[in-house]
């Protein structure tokens, strides 16, 4: 069960959950440089001791986080899967589906995990398994490694500037014509002799 699952008795969520939810919603309203545990113990009514307790340094509480919001992700992917994606790569496609739409809000969440493990890039140690567990799936992709690893870069950079606010002028329809051709991307199979057709082998 991930953190984003945890429940304390009776459905509520837990108290480490309850910090991990109201520290997402700190970030989310004041920005990734408000998260420290004063701000932290002001939001909750949870003393800094009693903050400590579940989470030993700040560092940890930015892990915790990661592997939080990873367990959403992969929850949303299912949940695409569910839906009906079909076709050749199915669970490649609802990746990169999920990569495409992440809430707007959780993409100040993104930032705060960018900006602590860009000071210490040893945070992401524990979550390095989930992205070699991901280059196997990309790996065994009908349309060519190569190809699904492209498209799942490609992704990953337009989440990026989203974050930044840099894609503000794109249209919807633009939008739109972006996620249908990553989609044709991963339809495309390699042909007989392992080639994807693309540039990339």
């Amino acid at each position: 069960m991930t953190d984003a699952t945890k429940t304390s008795r009776g459905g509520r969520p837990s108290k480490r959950e309850f910090i991990l939810q109201q520290a997402e919603l700190l970030v989310q309203e004041q920005g990734a440089s408000h998260l420290t545990f004063d701000a932290l113990t002001e939001k909750t009514g949870i003393s800094k001791g009693g903050l400590l307790y579940h989470f030993a340094s700040k560092e940890a509480l930015i892990v915790a986080m990661l592997e939080r919001y990873i367990g959403m992700r992969e929850a949303r992917t299912e949940e695409l899967l569910e839906q009906g994606i079909e076709g050749p790569n199915a669970e490649i496609k609802a990746i990169i589906l999920g990569e495409l739409n992440v809430p707007t809000s959780m993409l100040a969440v993104d930032s705060a995990i960018i900006a602590a493990a860009a000071n210490n890039p040893s945070l992401l140690h524990p979550v390095r398994h989930k992205f070699e567990e991901l280059w196997t799936i990309l790996n065994a992709s009908s349309s060519g490694g190569a190809r699904a690893q492209t498209v799942w870069k490609a992704a990953v950079g337009d989440r990026l500037l989203r974050q930044f606010g840099l894609l503000d002028c794109e249209s919807k329809e633009q939008r739109e014509a972006f996620t249908a051709e990553m989609m044709a991307l991963l339809e495309a199979p390699e042909d007989n002799n392992g080639n994807s057709g693309s540039v990339f082998g």
